[in-house]
């Protein structure tokens, strides 16, 4: 259950209980006020009677007028009984508009008052019977209470009407920070909360935006050094491919002239182990050649992504005939810093699934739309390996190095280990604007 309807549920709950006290002390104090009313006006109607019967009463008649005056009071009923028991006259109590319910009387009803007035008339005994009746005055108390109970029920609903709406801000304002929150998680650090309303809710805001801001600047400044680190990272790749290059080439070139050389002697031994120096250099040369393209794989996007692509997976199908590559590149553009971050991808992600995968195929897309550049490469092999030896393996590195470049780049990074059809690589390179990963 969400908090407004606890604490909506919680405040009805003490407003009905307050009506329900409420209620049980206004009846309690209307229920002696009720008793107090008909046992002064029934009282005060006896000694009336007993009064106007101190004389001598000369004729029924008489009596007539007496109960007759008792007609269309509110609590006191007179009725004139003969000898026989039969009425001869009887008064009623004043007409009710608005009578209480049954069930109202019945709580409410005070104990019935009785009096019987003896008349000694000649030849006429009888009896003057005065009865109490409530009903009237509980007919107002009705009214009273209702009226009470009404204007109570609209102020609890009034109550209730500004609770809800508080509460309603206070969640809506809950609902944007939440939105903030989520975006700032998602690394738009530019997220702003409108530092209005309510103190509480204004300084929450302000805090909000003073992190969003700070997040803002920390991350700018990840993004300049992850950036340097890009910058110092490819000249240590160029110094060691130049050296290799420039100290490692001409010493293998130097060996093959050697080997030649001894291959022509006429000892058949010296020109057998000639023949091997010439082929051990051949395949440190073959090696220092596939570690220099690896170093320095710009030369190749001299002529564009897709020609580089092309030529990398020509390579790696030459020494890897029974995996299918599926190529899909587009041109990234002008924007050479993303083309080298998606050939580096590419790169690592076909190197990392030959080695540890054992893939049947290997499919990479590149798309290069008006918003970004998209980045997939798809395998079918055996996942990525999270032992405790594997965690510090080259390819785990790769991993690290790829994600670093793409934000440094301000792009995104995904790895999506499909379960038992091998590995997703994605990387989206934005442009104009930062568009979400499908």
């Amino acid at each position: 259950m969400s908090i407004q309807f606890r604490v909506l549920g919680a405040i009805a709950a003490l407003l009905v209980l307050s009506l329900v006290c409420g209620g049980g002390f206004l009846l309690l104090h209307a229920k002696s006020i009720a008793e107090l009313e008909v046992d002064t006006a029934f009282k005060g109607a006896e000694s009336s009677v007993r009064e106007t019967l101190q004389g001598d009463v000369e004729h029924i008649v008489t009596m007539r007028e007496v109960v007759a005056s008792f007609e269309g009071q509110r609590h006191v009923r007179a009725a004139l009984i003969n000898e026989d028991g039969r009425v001869i006259v009887s008064s009623r109590i004043a007409h009710l508009s608005n009578p209480p319910p049954r069930w109202f009387v019945w709580l409410m009803q005070p104990a019935p008052l009785s009096a019987k007035i003896p008349i000694n008339l000649p030849k006429f005994p009888c009896v003057v019977q005065l009865t109490s009746d409530p009903e009237s005055e509980l007919a107002e108390i009705w009214s009273h209470a209702s009226d009470a109970f009404l204007a109570m029920s609209f102020f609890c609903a009034a109550v209730m009407a500004v609770v809800w709406a508080a509460l309603a801000y206070a969640l809506r304002f809950i609902g944007r920070l939440r939105t903030g929150l989520l975006a700032v998680a998602d690394g738009s650090q530019g997220a702003r909360l409108d530092a209005k309303g309510p103190p509480e809710l204004a300084s929450i805001a302000r805090g909000f935006n003073h992190m969003a801001a700070r997040l803002e600047n920390f991350s700018e400044s990840n993004r300049r050094l992850q950036q340097q680190i890009q910058s110092v990272q490819e000249e240590e790749r160029a110094g060691i491919a130049r050296d290799l290059h420039d100290e490692v080439g001409p010493y293998l070139f130097a060996i093959q002239v050697d080997a030649n050389a001894v291959t022509k002697s006429a000892d058949p031994k010296d020109s057998e182990r000639g023949r091997e120096i010439r082929d051990a250099a051949l395949h440190i040369q073959r090696h220092v050649k596939d570690i220099l393209r690896q170093l320095r794989p710009n030369k190749g996007l001299d002529f564009g992504l897709k020609t580089a692509i092309c030529d990398l997976v020509s390579f790696w199908a030459r020494r890897y005939p029974a995996i299918r590559f599926d190529v899909t590149v587009e041109d990234c553009g002008p924007d050479e810093r993303q083309g080298e971050a998606a050939y580096y991808i590419v790169q690592e992600s076909i190197c990392n699934a030959v080695r540890h995968g054992d893939p049947k195929s290997i499919r990479i897309a590149v798309t290069a739309g008006k918003d970004a550049l998209q980045v997939s490469i798809e395998d079918d092999g055996g996942g990525l390996r999270r032992d405790a030896h594997t965690l510090m393996s080259l390819g785990h590195i790769g991993l690290a190095g790829m994600e670093e470049r793409v934000r440094s780049l301000d792009g995104r990074f995904a790895i999506d280990e499909m379960e038992g059809r091998g590995v997703r690589i994605r990387a989206l390179f934005p442009r104009a604007k930062e568009v979400a990963l499908a």
